[in-house]
């Protein structure tokens, strides 16, 4: 037997490609097949976030520089472009709407703020009794719908059957014309601030109550008063927490629809919103004017955001709770509280009790008639019949159904992809988890009335048959709610301790196992929480609504709005009740089974 020294090795056809035959799969798709099943997921998100918010907003900056409208065969050829559009917007009406806009915005950041801050400092820093009482009715408010609550003080205080002015003619002798005229601005002002006042209250009473007193305390030691201790101590504490409420509050001021649109467009007072609105409802419509008015107010809301993520980079110099437990301590105000408590009362008469015991007066109210007065025939003449009218009525049928599978099918989608956008972008070292955080929160600054429009032309403009279904309102709702939620699971997925992910993988389980049977079970509390506020704001939507709902496809805010439009204002108050009922009842089972896991967990 011959042995043949330095033979090569026998080369089998895996091993060694045939010579000239290039390798039929490329390195790079051979790593994406072998990656971990992590970096799947989060291109997958990823696509899903980009889809449902960046492709619209590209969509709408096309059209506000386009001269054809969406759904032309020529509107996505670059030769129609222009910047005409943004020159007839200076040269016409944009200056006005501007200034309108600014007033309206900056006067209700001023007033909701003052009002919801001085109702947070009476709940979290005093003894003033009831304090469980306003929290519950700042809640309260949070469920009614905008429309319902606007029409409301439009019946209290109108110049000419305004409840409120009649009662001062008739205590005051000698009044000559209106006490309050909602159809003014400082009425469109008011009105919305009272609307807004729950979240200012939310925000600050959270600030207030995590913040240690001790360092007040020190300072009233020190000889300080308690003036000078508020504005040198507390106020730079909580200064975080104030920005928020304050960005919030004036992006609400310039995105809000129903204020300018049932009170502002009958006073000739026009908001950027209400050039949108008319612009693209009009006949003909106007989409590039519509554009250019929808790409301003995102400007404006996006520096907003800009703005409060720079001042408050540094985050850690504001924080005050360390190691050693704490309890925030209330003010002794003496006879004060009484005071403090009759101020807090009358603020909460004019945001809940008003508006809703006009709500209740009005549907039980005989239709299509003046609303009965506070009287002995008033009361004789109430009944029941708008309720069954209501259901009686196809349409309000309709859209109670309908908003109430799309709230259903929006908690549930958005629950759980935040619930894996959370995981990736704060258990996991992936490269871009920062960017899918921003781009999960971006909507936070996007004008519900701006998604619309631009959801509207992008899926008139793309072959995509969602448009007149419920799909485009379900893909409308998944953007507009994901930043609020995705901000709860963030918190929520935080608490979770690493080790727990890690000992379910090292007993040998999957990454999708130890998510499903660990990371889920101890976010319930979060994603219930998040599940409620898909659901009451499903309800309560409208602005973004109005622009992709089509006949047949009616959702309860979109349906008000009709009701509105048509007079029948005593079947819009019955079907809002109905709704806020239904609400109620669902956020309190929500938050007692929500409750329930918190403390299993």
């Amino acid at each position: 037997m011959t042995i043949v020294e330095n033979a090569p090795p026998a080369q089998t056809e895996e091993a060694t490609p045939s010579a000239g035959r290039p390798s039929r799969v490329p390195r790079f798709v051979r790593r994406i097949v072998k990656a971990d099943p992590k970096y799947w997921i989060f291109a997958v998100v990823t696509a899903v976030l980009v889809y449902e918010i960046l492709v619209p907003l590209v969509m709408m900056v096309w059209s506000s520089l386009n001269e054809k409208r969406p759904g032309n065969p020529e509107f996505f050829d670059s030769e129609s472009l222009t910047f005409g559009n943004y020159s007839r917007a200076v040269t016409g009406t944009a200056g006005e709407a501007a200034l309108n806009t600014a007033i309206f915005a900056i006067g209700v950041t001023v007033v909701s703020f003052l009002l919801g801050g001085f109702l947070a400092w009476v709940v979290e820093r005093t003894n003033t009794p009831l304090r469980k009482l306003l929290t519950a009715l700042c809640l309260l408010r949070l469920f009614i719908p905008g429309v319902m609550t606007t029409f409301a003080w439009i019946l209290l205080g109108s110049p000419e059957i305004g409840l409120v002015n009649k009662f001062f003619d008739s205590v005051i002798p000698g009044v000559d014309g209106p006490i309050f005229n909602v159809y003014t601005m400082w009425g469109m002002i008011w009105v919305e601030s009272l609307d807004v006042i729950p979240l200012a209250f939310l925000l600050m009473s959270a600030a207030l109550r995590s913040t240690d007193p001790s360092l007040e305390e020190a300072s009233l030691m020190a000889g300080k008063g308690r003036l000078i201790t508020t504005f040198r101590i507390t106020f730079p504490l909580i200064l975080p927490a104030m920005l928020a409420a304050v960005i919030l509050i004036l992006i609400r001021g310039f995105e809000t629809f129903e204020v300018p649109a049932l009170i502002g467009m009958q006073a000739g007072i026009f908001t950027f919103v209400i050039e949108i609105y008319l612009n693209t409802n009009g006949v003909p419509s106007d989409t590039g004017l519509a554009g250019v008015y929808a790409v301003a107010v995102l400007a404006v809301c996006a520096c907003l955001i800009w703005f409060y993520n720079r001042m408050t980079r540094n985050a850690d110099s504001f924080a005050t709770i360390g190691g050693k437990a704490f309890r925030p301590k209330r003010a002794n105000l003496g006879r004060g509280r009484w005071v403090t408590l009759a101020i807090s009362l009358v603020i909460m008469l004019a945001s809940v009790g008003l508006p809703l015991l006009v709500m209740i007066w009005s549907s039980l109210s005989p239709a299509y008639k003046p609303m009965q007065p506070f009287t002995a025939e008033g009361f004789s003449n109430l009944s029941l019949d708008n309720y069954r009218l209501v259901l009686d009525n196809p349409t309000t049928v309709r859209a109670f159904m309908n908003s109430a599978v799309l709230a259903a099918a929006a908690a549930v989608l958005i629950v759980f992809l935040i619930s894996i956008v959370a995981w990736i972008t704060v258990k996991t070292k992936i490269r871009g988890r920062k960017l899918l955080d921003h781009l999960a929160f971006a909507p936070i600054a996007i004008p519900a009335v701006t998604m619309g429009v631009a959801f509207l032309w992008f899926y008139l403009s793309v072959p995509i048959p969602v448009y007149g279904t419920l799909w485009i309102l379900l893909l409308l709702y998944i953007a507009r709610f994901t930043p609020v939620v995705m901000r709860l699971l963030s918190a929520s997925m935080t608490q979770i301790d690493d080790e727990l992910m890690e000992a379910s993988v090292i007993t040998g389980a999957s990454w999708w196992r130890s998510f499903r049977t660990v990371a889920l079970p101890l976010l319930r509390p979060g994603m219930v929480a998040g599940g409620i506020f898909v659901v009451i704001h499903a309800f309560r939507e409208l602005s973004a609504s109005l622009f992709v709902q089509t006949g047949g496809n009616e959702v309860v805010g979109v349906t008000m709005w009709s009701l509105w439009a048509d007079g029948s204002y005593a079947l819009l108050t019955a079907f809002g009740i109905m709704v806020l009922i239904v609400i109620t009842v669902l956020s309190l089972a929500a938050n007692l089974i929500g409750s329930r896991f918190g403390i299993r967990e």
